[in-house]
């Protein structure tokens, strides 16, 4: 049986719809490490839904129009759920397990190395070390360290928390170069500040690293104030990632491992037995930083 001529057009217009809008998310999900397959199945699904709903709504629009408006409506509506993603700021569910240290951000783990000798590496790719020279004037400087970095999307949250409860004892904040966190080599031209929270002995270092497109890192909180578990303390813009120095001790055990996906405030990257007292007997803060 012979399709109608505007059944036909209609499924004209949504393949070529869906082919320009697909041309202009999939090399960004590539370039922004959103998942090009994940990003075009939704740009599909949405471009779908957008043609099926132009043609029952406009069916006497020509096909030049109708794949023009389609295209426009499927790239904005994607636009619109990548930002409902990226500020969106989610109540988190903290773990009750006594000397969790969590996740202060969501991502992917990229890496969890041991720094011994003083050295604190950021990041380690193609025999390239990056040092965080604003730990060397720490304790961090004298111990040896776990470095677990954490990649996030412009889908993850991108707001973080403390990691345990305690004191904020350091601060640093570094204005920065356009760079790309691509290039490893690259990796300290890019915005950071670097924040370390003490519980007694327990010291746990929070690097975050802005993206080159937009370099905004937003901190809540500064030296001297005490911080409950899984606080708000501070949120980066864009793509970007985040390192947390945690000291190598026998009553620490790192738990994470490259390629697990955590999430802030709840996923657990290590446990301190020593002050698993200390770090349970403070509740998390819910509100939101004002």
């Amino acid at each position: 049986m012979a399709l109608s001529p505007n059944l036909l057009s209609s499924g004209q217009a949504i393949l070529w719809g869906v082919l320009v809008a697909l041309a202009c998310t999939v090399p960004l999900a590539w370039k922004w490490q959103l998942g090009v397959r994940r990003v075009a199945t939704f740009v599909l699904a949405v471009g779908a839904a957008c043609g099926v709903s132009l043609a029952w709504l406009e069916p006497q629009l020509a096909l030049a129009a109708r794949a023009s408006i389609l295209a426009g409506c499927t790239i904005c509506l994607s636009a619109l759920y990548l930002a409902y993603r990226f500020y969106r700021d989610p109540e988190c569910t903290p773990p009750t397990q006594p000397g969790a240290i969590v996740s202060p951000a969501e991502g992917l783990v990229i890496y969890v190395k041991r720094s011994e000798g003083g050295e604190i590496p950021v990041s380690t790719k193609h025999g390239r070390h990056c040092p965080l020279s604003e730990l060397l004037k720490t304790s961090f400087y004298s111990s040896d360290v776990w470095v677990v970095g954490i990649s996030m999307s412009l889908l993850d949250v991108h707001v973080n928390r403390a990691p345990i409860a305690g004191k904020v004892i350091f601060q640093k904040h570094f204005p920065g170069l356009f760079g790309s966190l691509r290039l490893p080599e690259r990796t300290f031209d890019n915005e950071r500040a670097t924040t370390i929270v003490a519980s007694g002995d327990l010291q746990i270092a929070i690097v975050q690293i802005a993206s080159r497109l937009v370099r905004q890192i937003v901190s809540y909180v500064k030296v001297g104030d005490d911080v409950a578990f899984t606080q708000r303390i501070g949120a980066i813009r864009l793509g970007s990632q985040v390192d947390v120095v945690i000291p190598v001790r026998d009553d620490i055990e790192v738990t994470v491992a490259v390629g697990d996906h955590v999430k802030a405030g709840e996923s657990v990257l290590a446990y301190c037995a020593r002050s698993a007292g200390k770090l349970s007997d403070r509740h998390a803060v819910t509100g939101k930083h004002a």
